[in-house]
């Protein structure tokens, strides 16, 4: 079969966490491969969530595409593929008329060949939200809060007043609280129009923390009983981002 296109990127392991964590709620998808790069989009089954992946053409080692590519695929078959990825593994992936091909390339290339699904991409347009807070956290430090919130409760409440980012949770087990500040150094950069407060299922937090482990800094956008944007700052100048319907009291 005649190759339609190839990407290589450094490091797989930046793939296997980020696809991980998505094959968690999302069941299947399509890969799309043009010159913007690769990206994916989807949302999940109950349509509060929506996921938004992005690898710019700069991004790859190599990156050969003629014209858009589509690969339907199963998430969770990709995700066990990708847990096999190691240090100092590169990520290949080929698409063909039928199949694509993921690779590992490192001390040995190994190779999986998958077959594509018939699925259609979804025509998702392109959020237009107004945030009007935005809170920058080290993904260590942000990791770190959604284990701390998972101990307690259901939900994940934001609230800032400029000064400070607070995330904080409730149940009849109790409360907890975790609080942010520029002084403190585990918040890198914080934005706020007065006072924003909003809360959202955890689930969904702890479900995608996973792709956290290979950003550089996650970013929070929110506004007062509106959705909630969390953005990874991935290597390369790639992008994972969620936005998440909110929970009103």
């Amino acid at each position: 079969m005649a190759r339609k296109a190839r990407i290589v990127f450094f490091d797989a392991r930046v793939w296997r966490y980020v696809i991980s964590a998505i094959s968690k709620v999302i069941d299947e998808g399509v890969f799309v491969i043009d010159k913007d790069g690769f990206t994916f989009r989807a949302m999940d089954p109950s349509h509060v969530l929506m996921i938004d992946l992005r690898f710019p053409p700069e991004s790859f080692e190599e990156f050969e595409v003629e014209e858009r590519v589509e690969i339907g695929a199963n998430l969770e078959d990709v995700a066990k593929i990708l847990r096999r990825a190691v240090k100092e593994d590169k990520f290949a992936l080929e698409a063909e008329e039928s199949r694509y091909s993921i690779m590992f390339v490192g001390r040995s290339l190994r190779k999986f060949v998958l077959p594509m699904l018939d699925v259609t991409a979804e025509e998702i347009p392109e959020p237009s939200i107004e945030f009007k807070a935005h809170a920058r956290l080290m993904s260590d430090v942000y990791r770190d809060m959604i284990k701390d919130l998972e101990l307690i409760g259901e939900n994940i409440k934001f609230y800032t007043d400029g000064e400070k980012f607070v995330a904080s949770s409730s149940s009849e087990l109790g409360e907890v609280e975790v609080e942010f500040t520029m002084e403190g150094g585990s918040l890198l950069d914080l934005q706020s129009e007065g006072e924003q407060s909003a809360m959202y299922s955890l689930e969904y937090f702890s479900d995608l923390a996973m792709a956290s482990r290979v950003a550089d800094a996650i970013v929070i956008h929110f506004s007062t009983d509106m959705p909630v944007q969390v953005e990874h700052e991935l290597p390369q100048g790639a992008r994972f981002s969620f936005i998440l319907a909110p929970r009103v009291e």
